[in-house]
């Protein structure tokens, strides 16, 4: 997946876009998340996503 994520940072780059491996992470995460449970997606799981993604990349340290 982290291939994947650099592949597309890569690509948006080269039509003007900006987006780091961890907002690309978080923007899929959120997608997948809103794919699988649709309207009942709730503030506090796409929060969980987001602290889930700022583990990952360590961005809190």
């Amino acid at each position: 997946m982290n291939n994947n994520l650099e592949l597309l940072s890569s690509a948006l780059r080269t039509v003007g876009g900006n987006f780091d491996i961890p907002t690309l992470d978080l923007i899929l995460s959120v997608k997948d998340l809103v794919d699988a449970k649709g309207t009942d997606v709730s503030i506090g799981e796409i929060g969980a996503v987001s602290n889930a993604i700022a583990e990952k990349y360590k961005l809190n340290q």
